[in-house]
């Protein structure tokens, strides 16, 4: 329940009534602090840190120093940050800059920050369950649970990072996987361009008809998702509309359904039609040196929207006009594929109130995303990478102006309500079952790529080791923490 039990009558009619059409009077007297509320002709009142606990009179009023590190855009930390300081005036904030790289590299230099006893109180990462492995993160469902804007976001996303029960982790920002569309060399071979409303059947066809077009021109259909194609991941979600990434109901995967079997050797049917980018030494030795994509020699790119950058770029460089379409739908519609990332407060920190508010600030948070959207305007940006989780009308209305400069963007952004969220940062077991699944003994990609062991054998032996692995470390949570 997103109310505490602890919470009186009057507290819970107090966040009931905060939306529109209200009107609210603050009186602050010597031994306290009170709100009234008006709303519809009715009068509430109340504490009002029982109303809103997250309110600067609230907050510890000493002078705290917090510190936050993330790998993302270092200009725009720092203006929020000065947001969240001018907000919080006896609250300084120090943008940590010395926990460096992104990804497994910054989870690592977090681990080697935790080991010095110098964590920073707010950090992102990469893999939540390796957080929680070291000790390194606070639960915060205390927060959390009082805090009536978590009630804004998506619930296929407020779901994820939750250990039952336990939230030692918050979902932060969404990243929409598409697919980049080479227009111009659509257009060079009079391709018809696919409406933006496709499916994932005419996705393969269009990617048969690219590389059978440009065969002799060293031309490929498709730049793969770090080096494969993701089709049983996705495909499945697009003929159901409750089946979850990789067949994830929320407990446990389905890779023995049909669907996922069909999305498999769907997936490798492509490979043998040799459609996809895997240039040989032959063809290297001829193109030279070159990122074959970037060089407008592939028709698709399977790829997320931290890369939308290439758009501009390879316009600006080479001429090349690229758009980024939405990923194609399946029987059931179009679900957009979304990959999470997370927020985190240490467990070393002193101040873990103050921690969660300016964790809530620089990622998910109401006020935080338009003081983001107020920086990316002053600074003259023309596309977000990265999008809300939650549904804050004020916020989409001013991101509006930023889903047109690109080409098939707002497709995507208008379906995001449905979209279907990876599970590979925040699932416990699941990064251990793909170590399991390619290591020497088992080394199951060798012998799928040589046509050894067929996905009608293997998703039965990945599907209960996938789920025994899940549940293990599910369990191996809830006893140490």
């Amino acid at each position: 329940m997103k109310k505490l039990i602890a919470l009186s009558l009057m507290v819970l009619v107090g966040i009931a009534v905060i939306g529109c059409d209200k009107s609210t009077t603050t009186v602050t007297t010597a031994s306290t602090t009170t709100t009234t509320t008006t709303q519809n002709g009715t009068t509430y009142t109340g504490d009002i840190c029982e109303i809103d606990p997250f309110d600067p009179s609230c907050v510890t009023q000493d002078n705290i120093v917090l510190s936050y590190a993330d790998w993302g855009d270092q200009e725009i930390n720092q203006a929020l940050i000065a947001a969240f300081e001018a907000k919080y005036p006896n609250i300084t904030v120090e943008l940590r800059q010395d926990i460096t790289g992104s990804g497994a590299e910054f989870t690592g230099n977090l681990i080697n920050a935790q080991a010095a006893n110098v964590l920073p109180d707010v950090f992102a990462i990469d893999n939540v369950p390796t957080g929680i492995a070291n000790g390194m993160l606070l639960d915060v469902s205390e927060y959390w649970d009082m805090d009536s804007d978590t009630d804004s976001i998506y619930p296929n996303i407020a779901d994820t990072a939750n250990y039952n029960g336990l939230r030692l982790a918050m979902p932060s920002f969404q990243f929409i996987k598409g697919i980049y569309l080479n227009l111009t060399l659509l257009e060079s071979y009079n391709i018809t361009i696919p409406d933006k409303d496709w499916t994932y059947d005419e996705f393969i066809d269009l990617a048969i008809e690219i590389r059978q077009a440009g065969l002799n021109d060293y031309v490929y259909a498709i730049d793969p998702w770090y080096g494969d194609l993701d089709f049983e991941a996705i495909f499945p979600t697009q003929d159901d509309a409750n089946v979850g990434y990789q067949t994830f109901d929320g407990t446990s995967f389905h890779f023995t359904s049909q669907a996922w079997i069909d999305a498999y050797n769907t997936k490798l049917d492509l490979w043998d039609q040799n459609v996809v980018a895997a240039y040989t030494e032959e063809e290297l030795a001829v193109l030279g040196d070159i990122w074959p994509w970037y060089e407008g020699l592939v028709g698709m790119k399977i790829d997320g929207s931290w890369n939308l950058w290439m758009v501009d770029d390879m316009y600006d460089e080479k001429g090349i006009e690229v758009g980024f379409w939405p990923y194609p739908g399946g029987s059931a519609g179009q679900f957009p594929p979304t990959i999470l990332d997370f927020i985190c407060v240490s467990s070393q920190t002193e101040h873990p109130l103050e921690a969660y508010m300016l964790a809530k600030w620089m990622t998910w948070g109401e006020e935080g995303w338009l003081a983001r959207l107020d920086a990316l305007d002053e600074r003259g940006d023309y596309y977000l990478d990265r999008y809300p989780i939650a549904d804050f009308p004020e916020v989409w209305s001013q991101a509006s102006n930023y889903v047109d400069y690109i080409e098939g963007l707002r497709e995507s952004i208008n379906l995001l309500e449905y979209s279907k969220p990876d599970v590979d940062k925040w699932l416990p077991g699941y990064k251990q079952f793909w170590e399991w699944a390619s290591n020497e003994e088992n080394d199951y990609f060798t012998r799928i790529s040589e046509g050894l062991i067929s996905p009608e054998v293997f998703a039965g032996e990945w599907e209960t080791k996938i789920n025994q692995l899940i549940q293990d470390a599910l369990a191996e949570i809830s006893q140490n923490n």
